[in-house]
């Protein structure tokens, strides 16, 4: 398939995989607003206030690993299709919940839809799109995490100022975005007219070394990811920041890194061997951040901040792209090679800020951001054995 070739449908189909995975940022991220009423309300700590704002990520450590073949065998629509639906039940059900085991299990269900988009990213956007703009895609799907950030943020407490009635809101906004699913989403051979092999096992695909040291890379980055997006707000408030400051610091990360998610993976692809490049730029995202959360100034904050967005922004793209290129995953193995990063990944993003960052640093806190800004050299390092994602950009070219 060249752009030439490559179907216009192929744009409403990436709008159609972004809108689920935005929606499912704002609904979690609705959450750093409201933490002083829910820890309140709730009665709960720290910590499980960082387990309710990482949760809908909990059911990617599992239902990863399995969405990916399930498409690879049934087909990308009708997998996302009930997904859309559990993750409707799910956002819906936050608006009820009266203690912390109902609000967690109904964050974790939320979770379902961008999972599974996320496990079949890569096949998805591999068979609609020419190989030259399959990164682009690719980020443009992963910006969704940091646009709906962003919006959450914007929109903080104006929706309502009662936390359950604002989570319904978003509840509503996921079963229009399943009937838009249900209408327009398309299945597409990516122009293959030869019959596929049989869809692999996922042990086939556990074999594969590169592909696991990629999924650890990808929980390393949401590590670093979500401790921002979740951890720094309310880490700032305790620290005397105003909510106002706290929150714009948050808006600044995440609009930076949702336009590095689209224009670095371009950049970076300039590169003839992008393991170095991204390896910097992982370094670099360790310190800013570190000092981003040091510094006592509101405006230095926000440069340094800024820094750590557009350093970090186009990794998980390169991540994500790499079943692409590796030559023991083909067409009937990518749907499943995405669903184990994409389990990794998510586990890394539950359990690195809840489980590991703040019980180790006792809190939120300066020991919390430099051990923020470990990840950022664990993630250098990964990069550096990686293969070089490029490679297939490469040889065709």
């Amino acid at each position: 398939m060249t752009k030439s070739t490559a179907p216009a449908y192929r744009w409403i189909i990436l709008l159609l995989s972004f809108l689920p995975c935005f929606m499912m940022s704002y609904c979690q991220f609705q959450a750093t607003p409201y933490a002083a009423e829910l820890m309140e309300k709730l009665h709960l700590s720290e910590q499980q206030y960082a387990t309710i704002a990482t949760a809908p990520m909990l059911v990617g450590v599992v239902l990863s690993l399995f969405s990916g073949s399930l498409a690879d065998r049934y087909g990308v629509k009708r997998v996302v299709l009930l997904a859309m639906i559990l993750t409707t039940v799910g956002a819906l059900g936050r608006g009820f919940a009266g203690n912390y085991i109902a609000l967690l299990l109904a964050s974790i269900l939320m979770g379902v839809a961008g999972v599974v988009l996320g496990a079949n990213n890569a096949k998805i956007q591999s068979t609609w799109f020419p190989p030259e703009q399959i990164r682009l895609a690719i980020g443009v799907i992963l910006a969704a995490g940091n646009g709906g950030t962003v919006l959450a943020m914007l929109i903080g407490k104006s929706l309502s100022p009662d936390v359950g009635t604002a989570f319904l809101y978003g509840g509503i906004v996921f079963a229009v975005l399943t009937v838009l699913w249900l209408l327009f989403a398309k299945e597409h051979d990516g122009g293959q007219r030869e019959e596929l092999p049989k869809p692999a096992s996922l042990g086939e695909v556990l074999k594969s070394r590169h592909l696991w040291l990629a999924a650890l890379a990808a929980a390393a980055y949401m590590g670093i990811n979500v401790s921002i997006s979740a951890l720094l707000s309310p880490g700032l408030i305790a620290r005397g920041v105003s909510d106002g400051a706290a929150g714009a610091t948050v808006i600044v990360f995440s609009v930076v890194a949702l336009l590095s998610s689209i224009v670095m993976p371009g950049i970076i692809g300039k590169f003839s061997n992008i393991k170095l490049p991204c390896a910097l730029l992982s370094l670099i995202t360790g310190v800013s951040v570190y000092f981003a959360w040091h510094t006592q100034s509101d405006a230095l904050r926000n440069v340094l901040i800024a820094v750590t967005g557009w350093t970090i922004g186009g990794l998980l793209p390169t991540i994500m792209s790499i079943p692409t290129i590796l030559p023991e995953i083909g067409p009937s193995k990518i749907g499943a090679a995405g669903g184990l990063i994409t389990a990794v990944m998510m586990g890394g993003a539950f359990l690195i800020p809840s489980y590991v960052i703040t019980p180790l640093a006792g809190g939120i806190n300066d020991t919390a951001f430099l051990i923020v800004a470990a990840f950022g050299i664990i993630l250098a390092a990964f990069f550096l054995v990686l293969p070089n994602a490029n490679a297939r950009m490469t040889s065709s070219s």
